[in-house]
Parts: structure tokens; C-alpha cells; sequence
């Protein structure tokens, strides 16, 4: 048997090292999958829906640093993969969807050959910074690289690339793929030396951490920075894990709390790294300038100064800024003892004053599966009312790449997510979950019990979208298409060959944990959220509504 573009495209996923892709078999993508198997290098975990494939492979990604794969076939297929891909481009994450094409000699013509998608290419660029299509097999080892220098150089970002079917089977010679070298991203001099300067010529700082020190794998020069300057660090969402949220210099995600805001405004200058300072629901956030001045390290020189105003840009790869500022400080005044102790107490404060919304019952659920989860194992969510009041803020973080969410603040992705993840790391992987956007993705329990994916799914059930209807409640003082019945999501998972139990107080939710983290594979929990004592929400209503 010759070596084909599809041989080419199996061997260039396992030279760079993919151990896993996710995907759905199609007459537009049958040789890819016949040769990444022949191969033998590449896993392929079937999903029963692109979309969550897609997701899957966006959090394997997050979690791994490795790139995410969904293999998907041309026209409805790939249709299904920009939700995913959109989740991604959001979440600044590296996911290649490889999709198929009908063949050359029909490509463009308007025949209605079978899943015809001529414009394909540019519904993908919507959500993709770079798609490619070859028209020709010469091009597609260039074509693959392409997509994969321009994923992994600078911003990380999803791409695509099409492959049309005959390209697939056509004979070709093996080539070399490698991942780009980091060198570029490095910061200017002139720009460490002013922020080795501004940073002398403050006493009360603080730093403002996001994903993009994550990216980096830049925790350790972060944290070092902060021991330097005795600063606090303070987290975004998608910045959780860069410190241990047990450490003395940790905030946490809670920049945007009104006592932690008022608590940092005596700061003179704010230290922001590889975060995007996201403006929130009905402009929530844009108004919260930075306290002092600012220092803005960012990979992506469109982010500096985007939100707020920049008093020094650095413009490089948060890793090699951090590294090369630490060197510049070798003689800096710590920071203000008074101006770090009202953090702490504001600190301490913000988390008592959390914690006790939550009632009697939900702080309990939550210690509970703290206390009985590795500190290196991943806590995903989904955007339901679960995370909001608890789950994004007050659940212990202790390691990098080890909290996932949706980040565009879908409501959905987060169970396909932390299927990719727990496919990533190995490792018991705890997804908390609300039954309205379960059921999303709720086939995929089936791709979870075929894998037997260690993941403990976690289903607060309030027979509804809660968060929706709790806005609905307040602004408008009725509610509107947001109550569901009663899903029996053991039924449902015990049909798809994943055990589970319902459980109705925490005594029940503590053995039915105990259960799940002993066995190997996917286990469901339904929680009766009725049956516990309720929860103050805390999400901000819109003004005058």
C-alpha cells in the first residue's frame, strides 16, 4: 500500500505528539481514521456529536498544553464543530478541527455532490485564525503546518483544515512536522527596564493573573515575582491555579468583588499578566479601572491598553516577560505591610461573607468534594448556578491546568470539556453540572462509558436553567420558558452503561462521591437540589430592571 495524504496527516499527529483526537467516522474522513489507527501512535475517542467533540478536544487541551483534535466530516459535520471551535477561538485554546472536502474535481461546482459545503472554508475562518484547504497534495503538508505554526505561535488559537477526500487518498512521500520555536515572543528590552522601573518606584502593588500565564506554563515565575515583592495575586476565572489558593499571596478570582475592589485601591500600580480584563454581562467591569498605574504583559499586543490604559506595555510571552523582569529586580522594597493586610482582611471577609450564602447544606457539598479530591485532579463547570455562587470562587484551586470552564459563558460545554480533560490527564476528573445544560450533551454518556473515562458528573438539579430564571425573577418579576420536569438522569446513564445514584442530602451526596471516586470509571450523581436547603444567588442584577 502506497503512503497517502492520509498517512501524512496520521503521521504528522503522532510526530507531534497527539496521543488522542476525537472524532466521528464519515465517508469524507474514513482514510484519516483507517491510517491513524494502522499507525497505531494516535488513540481515536469517538463522540456521538461534533459539537461536543470539538469541546472534548478544547479540554483536553486546557488541561494537557497539548493541541486538541477533533476529526469531523465535511458540510453538517464541520457545521456542528464551530460552536465548539467559537468556544475555543474565546478561551484562547489550541483545537485543530481536520476536517474532510468533496473532491477536487467537484469542489466549486454547484453539483449538490453529497454534503457539498463550498463555502466551508470561510464559515470555519469565523471562528478559526487560520483555515486551510489544499487543491492539490503537494499542498498539504504545507497546509498542515501552516495551521499548526499559526496555533502555536503567539495567542494561542483554534485553526482547521480541509482536506478534500481524493487529497486524502492520493499517494504522496512522508515529511517532517514539528511545533514552531518559541523564539519571537521574547520581550524588548527597553520594555522590561521600564517595568523593572515602575516596579522599584512602587511600595503598594498588586498583580492581576489570567489564563495567559497558564498558557505560558509561567506559574512558578509568577509566583516568584510575588514572593519578591510580598504582592498579592489576584486571579481572573480562566487564571485559577497559577498559585495555590491556600497560599498566603493569594487572593483568588475575586478582582471583580466589590470588597476586594475597594479593598486594592490604595495600589500604586497593578502588574497585569496574560489577562484580557473581560467586560461582563450588561458592561459589568469596564468600569473597574485598575487601581494606580498599570503594567500589561500580554502575548497579544491587541489586548495592551484594550480595556484600560496602559502605563507600560509588554508585549511577549508571559514566561519569558516574568523571567526577565524577576532578573531585573535584584534589590526592590517589598511592598506595605498595611496595604497587604487590608487585602488579606478583605480577603478573608469576601470568602466568610460568600460562604455564607450558600446555607446550610451547599458549603458541606462543596468541603466534601475538596476534601476527597487529589489536589491535582481537575475541577471543571459549567455555567449553571452551582459554579456561579460557589464553584469559580470559593472551591479550592491548587494547580495550574486543573479548572475548567466555558469561558464564552456558554451554558453546555462544560460536561464534553471535562470528558476531554479527564481523557487528557488520566486522572478522576469532577465535572458540576446544571440538568438544563446537561442535556446538551447528554449522548455523550455513552462515549464515556465505551472509554471508561475516569469522570464524576456532577448533576445539580433544579428541574430548570436557575440562573435564567432567577434573572427572569428580577427583572421582569415573572418567569418565561425556564422550568423543565424532572429528568431521571440515573435511568438515562444507566442506559448508556454509566452508573449512578440520585441523591436528596449530603449524607447521601458524601457516600454517592465516596462510590464514584473509588470506581475506575464514569459514575453520574443527581442532586435534588429541593431537597436542600436553598442558596442565596449571587450574580448581579441589571440596574433599574
Amino acid at each position: 500500500m502506497s503512503y497517502t495524504g492520509a498517512d501524512l496527516i496520521a503521521d504528522g499527529l503522532a510526530q507531534l505528539g497527539v496521543e488522542h483526537v476525537f472524532g466521528i467516522v464519515s465517508i469524507h474522513n474514513m482514510p484519516i481514521i483507517d491510517a491513524i489507527n494502522r499507525l497505531g501512535k494516535t488513540s481515536i475517542i469517538d463522540v456521538r456529536h461534533e459539537q461536543a467533540g470539538t469541546h472534548a478536544a478544547d479540554g483536553y487541551a486546557r488541561v494537557t498544553g497539548k493541541l486538541g483534535v477533533m476529526i469531523a466530516s465535511t458540510g453538517p459535520g464541520t457545521s456542528n464543530t464551530v460552536t465548539g471551535l467559537y468556544e475555543a477561538q474565546y478561551g484562547s485554546s489550541r483545537v485543530m478541527v481536520i476536517t474532510g472536502q468533496a473532491e477536487t474535481a467537484f469542489y466549486g461546482k454547484g453539483l449538490a455532490y453529497v454534503h457539498e459545503a463550498e463555502n466551508q472554508v470561510a464559515m470555519l475562518s469565523t471562528v478559526c485564525r487560520r483555515v486551510e484547504s489544499p487543491r492539490d497534495i503537494s499542498q498539504l503538508g504545507a497546509a498542515f503546518s501552516s495551521v499548526i505554526n499559526d496555533m502555536f505561535t503567539g495567542r494561542p488559537a483554534p485553526g482547521a483544515l480541509e482536506i478534500p477526500i481524493d487529497l486524502q487518498y492520493a499517494a504522496t512521500d512522508a515529511q517532517t512536522f514539528s511545533y514552531p520555536p518559541v523564539a519571537g515572543m521574547s520581550p524588548a528590552d527597553n520594555q522590561i527596564d521600564a517595568a523593572v522601573d515602575k516596579i522599584k518606584g512602587s511600595t503598594r502593588r498588586i498583580i492581576v493573573a489570567g489564563g495567559g500565564v497558564i498558557a505560558a506554563e509561567a506559574s512558578k515565575e509568577l509566583q516568584a515575582l510575588a514572593e519578591k515583592l510580598d504582592c498579592p495575586i489576584v486571579t481572573t476565572v480562566d487564571g485559577r491555579g497559577v498559585i495555590a489558593e491556600d497560599h498566603q499571596r493569594c487572593v483568588g478570582n475575586y478582582y471583580n468583588s466589590a470588597g476586594i475592589y475597594n479593598a486594592i485601591q490604595a495600589a500604586d500600580l497593578t502588574i497585569a499578566v496574560g489577562t484580557k480584563f473581560a467586560v461582563g454581562v450588561d458592561g459589568q467591569f469596564q468600569a473597574q479601572t485598575p487601581p494606580g498605574e498599570m503594567i500589561q504583559i500580554d502575548i497579544d499586543g491587541n489586548m495592551i491598553g484594550r480595556t484600560h490604559k496602559v502605563h507600560v506595555a509588554v508585549q511577549a510571552d508571559a514566561k519569558a516577560a516574568l523571567q526577565a523582569i524577576n532578573s531585573g529586580l535584584q534589590e526592590v522594597t517589598p511592598n506595605d505591610g498595611q496595604f497587604n493586610e487590608v487585602i488579606w482582611e478583605a480577603r478573608d471577609g469576601v470568602r466568610k461573607a460568600m460562604r455564607s450564602r450558600l446555607g446550610e447544606d451547599w458549603p458541606r457539598v462543596m468541603d466534601a468534594i475538596r476534601a476527597k479530591l487529589p489536589r491535582d485532579s481537575v475541577f471543571a463547570r459549567d455555567q449553571t448556578v452551582s459554579a456561579y455562587n460557589w464553584g469559580n470562587q470559593q472551591f479550592p484551586i491548587y494547580e495550574p491546568r486543573t479548572s475548567i470552564s466555558p469561558t464564552s459563558g456558554a451554558i453546555g460545554p462544560g460536561f464534553p470539556m471535562s470528558l476531554g480533560a479527564a481523557v487528557g490527564s488520566g486522572k478522576k476528573t469532577v465535572i458540576i453540572h446544571g440538568d438544563g445544560g446537561f442535556m446538551f450533551h447528554a449522548t455523550e454518556l455513552a462515549t464515556a462509558a465505551q472509554y471508561q473515562v475516569p469522570l464524576i458528573i456532577c448533576i445539580f438539579n433544579d428541574s430548570g436553567y436557575g440562573v435564567l430564571r432567577w434573572l427572569q425573577d428580577m427583572r421582569f418579576g415573572r418567569i418565561n420558558e425556564t422550568d423543565f420536569h424532572k429528568v431521571a438522569f440515573v435511568e438515562m446513564a444507566n442506559s448508556m452503561g454509566v452508573p449512578g445514584e440520585r441523591v436528596q442530602n449530603v449524607a447521601e451526596f458524601e457516600s454517592a462521591f465516596d462510590t464514584a471516586m473509588a470506581g475506575k470509571g464514569p459514575y453520574l450523581i443527581d442532586i435534588d437540589m429541593e431537597h436542600f436547603a436553598p442558596m442565596e444567588m449571587s450574580i448581579m442584577p441589571k440596574d433599574n430592571k
